[in-house]
């Protein structure tokens, strides 16, 4: 790792650690067996599987209000509103509409990461939920 990544955070960035996470388990397989490299898989996410059997997460928060097709053929639409700060520390801040209401911001990192933040808003405040209408009399 360069000493621009490193000072800039990389050792903790998420992406980096899945990218390498992924080239230790391809060269374990090259070098051993499926067996092997599934043994280390599960045990190395043996306490996020014990967390998700507690808490499911049935939900990519990028995706999922992509629910709102379910009742309407638009989607939502991802747009950057804005980005800040220098370019290897730039934070991004996007929003997510649907059918011209705004239905959540978020920020983050990356632009996908700042979606996704905006995706988690969305679905915490339900605005595509309209109030139920009573019945005409």
């Amino acid at each position: 790792m360069g000493k621009g990544e490193e000072a800039c955070g990389g050792r903790e960035r998420a992406g980096t650690l899945a990218d390498a996470f992924e080239a230790v388990v391809g060269a374990m397989y090259l070098d051993s067996d499926l067996q092997t490299v599934r043994e280390f898989i599960l045990q190395s996410a043996a306490d996020e599987i014990e967390k998700m059997k507690l808490e499911p997460v049935d939900v990519n928060r990028r995706d999922a209000p992509e629910i709102l097709q379910s009742f309407s053929p638009l989607g939502p639409v991802y747009s950057i509103v804005s980005e800040a700060g220098p370019e290897h520390q730039k934070t991004f801040i996007s929003k997510v509409e649907w059918n011209g209401i705004e239905l959540g911001r978020g920020s983050g990192r990356s632009k996908k990461e700042s979606e996704t933040d905006a995706a988690s808003n969305a679905l915490e405040q339900k605005l595509w939920v309209q109030p139920e209408m009573p019945a005409s009399e």
